[in-house]
């Protein structure tokens, strides 16, 4: 019996990292009809977003980022985080009519990001291209439900979409530092795949938590900030400054 090869295939090194594009000819097709429903389901300005979205999500699995995963826990992580953080508000607008209260829809994204990075399940996407895709799509949907949920309330919901911000916010920082800190290995699969790369196993650990808290953080704050502008409603920026009396 031939050996399990995970979805991106093996681990890479550097040398053939670049060279490693995924052409698979179910997730080609999978793209070209998300693809499609983007495309007839948006029209005009509108279209914009959600095709941006797609194509980062296409970049995300087609490009070398997605062999990089199977070497790099660090790379993992960035990919799950251009995935829910950036995808993710991108393809928002298509679930406008179907947006979850804030704080269901932040539950939900807590109970899977977190499922999906501890050892266990993390392990199991690793041993079978169900629970590979199982992952990505489940952190994908459930984002996209968090940050459509957020666009459509936070002028009627204000109170529960901060609520649902902070602890999104919150659990993402709880596990990055947990990462950083962590004395032992989470993932053993990465001890025999991180030496090509010039980094440790526990060094490419403590990354993926920085990846997390700091780069998932600005790219938290720019979100926030495009939310507390929508709250404010679409004159925010071009009100008049009060004059003092």
């Amino acid at each position: 019996m031939n050996p399990y090869v995970p979805f991106c295939g093996v681990p890479p090194g550097p040398a053939e990292l670049l060279g490693r594009w995924t052409f698979d000819p179910v997730l080609l097709a999978g793209l070209a009809v998300a693809l499609a429903g983007v495309l007839l389901s948006t029209r005009g300005a509108a279209r914009r977003h959600p095709v941006l979205g797609w194509a980062l999500v296409a970049l995300l699995f087609v490009s070398p980022i997605c062999a990089a995963s199977m070497a790099l826990f660090s790379a993992r992580v960035a990919q799950h985080l251009l995935l829910t953080l950036v995808a993710a508000p991108l393809l928002a607008p298509l679930l406008r009519s179907r947006a979850p209260a804030p704080i269901a829809a932040a539950t939900l994204f807590a109970a899977l990001f977190w499922l999906w990075h501890v050892p266990g399940p993390y392990a199991l996407t690793l041993q079978s291209d169900l629970a590979y895709w199982a992952m990505h799509l489940s952190l994908l949907g459930a984002a996209t439900l968090l940050w459509a949920g957020l666009r459509t309330r936070v002028q009627t919901a204000p109170f529960g979409s901060v609520l649902a911000l902070a602890a999104t916010a919150s659990q993402m920082t709880l596990l990055s530092v947990l990462l950083i800190v962590s004395d032992g290995l989470w993932h053993p699969w990465h001890a025999l795949t991180t030496a090509p790369f010039g980094i440790t196993a526990m060094a490419d650990q403590a990354l993926a938590g920085a990846f997390m808290w700091v780069a998932g953080g600005l790219i938290f704050a720019v979100l926030v900030a495009g939310l507390v502008l929508r709250m404010l409603g679409p004159h925010a920026l071009s009100r008049p400054p009060m004059t003092p009396r």
